[in-house]
């Protein structure tokens, strides 16, 4: 027993708005027993600049988490500032983040009906975001969806409305940056890689604590992977059969939050060309390759397509001078 409990891995501390909590919080649960102090300057209860003030988005990040939680902190919140040197209890949470919380649970439903998703990276520096993006990039390929990745800097509805064939947006970024200034100006959901998670039903809204930082992704694919091999060592009956009890038909329809309809999980091409082909009667017992893309897909679709090259059907003739000069004054040779 002593050996097992030695191989036992260690808890990973929690982390709120990039803080390590102490080491006797072990759980979220814990964390209902203590009072948490902000040092920060006094936060209005306006919406703007609760969202978008540089100042305050740690601090919008921690109550967002709070907030989500199903014990939140008993002892309160409270609010020191050092500039006044004044302590503010009792702090009521303003209710611009129960909105944008509100705000973040749709985005999440309507990400869910979403069969095309674009990754958008704005720093490719750092090594962990490429491994963020590799990951959800396998996330959304087990979930029989299509991604496409972006490298972008500073992310405007201008630049995400020139793909229109994006249904959402997953964000990699810090967590300071995760949540965008102005969202409701982009022309579809730009969502967090756990809000991801939350709609292709890896994760439960509610379940666990609300958090921004694109790593968890990458910790919570590590951990299934080494829980799984450590099954497929203990080799026990029981474990696999318990696994496969009260499993819901992957292919069952669920009911969508946003439009009021059932809504089917395929995806419409890979369904279409299931329907189309019958791989068994086909060369080699269907062991053949298919190209998809949602985008071509989505091209096709289109009334226009661009300019038509029409090779061959347009008559050639020698090219002349034209007219020379400014905008205003153009003038013939």
């Amino acid at each position: 027993d002593e050996q097992d409990t030695c191989n036992m891995p260690k808890p990973r501390p929690l982390v709120v708005g990039g803080l390590e909590l102490p080491k006797i919080i072990t759980s979220w649960e814990d964390l209902s027993e203590f009072t948490v102090i902000f040092i920060i300057e006094n936060v209005d209860d306006e919406d703007e600049k609760v969202s978008t003030s540089p100042q305050h988005r740690q601090y919008v990040n921690c109550m967002l988490c709070f907030l989500s939680l199903s014990n939140p902190p008993q002892g309160g919140y409270w609010i020191y500032s050092p500039s006044t040197k004044s302590l503010t209890t009792d702090v009521i949470p303003p209710s611009a983040l129960h909105r944008q919380l509100k705000r973040r649970f749709f985005l999440t439903q309507k990400a869910r009906d979403a069969n095309v998703f674009g990754i958008l990276v704005s720093n490719l520096s750092q090594q962990h975001l490429v491994q963020v993006v590799q990951s959800l990039q396998r996330i959304i390929q087990d979930a029989d969806k299509s991604s496409y990745s972006f490298a972008v800097g500073k992310i405007n509805p201008a630049k995400l409305a020139n793909f229109a064939e994006i249904e959402t947006f997953v964000i990699v970024a810090c967590r300071e940056h995760s949540l965008l200034d102005h969202e409701r100006e982009y022309p579809v959901p730009v969502i967090t890689p756990m809000e991801l998670e939350i709609a292709l039903g890896n994760l439960e809204w509610g379940a666990q604590a609300y958090s921004l930082d694109c790593q968890d992704v990458m910790i919570r694919q590590k951990d299934q992977k080494e829980e799984t091999l450590d099954n497929d060592k203990s080799g026990d009956p029981n474990d696999r059969e318990d696994s496969g009890e009260g499993d819901d038909d992957e292919d069952a329809p669920y009911f969508s939050l946003v439009t009021g309809k059932y809504v089917s999980k395929s995806n419409p091409t890979t369904a279409a060309a299931s329907r189309d082909l019958d791989l068994k009667n086909l060369p080699g017992q269907g062991q053949v390759m298919e190209y998809k893309s949602e985008a071509a897909n989505f091209l096709k679709q289109r009334e226009y397509q661009g300019l038509e090259s029409m090779v061959g059907q347009t008559e050639a003739k020698p090219a002349v001078q034209g007219l020379t000069g400014i905008a205003s004054d153009y003038r013939g040779s």
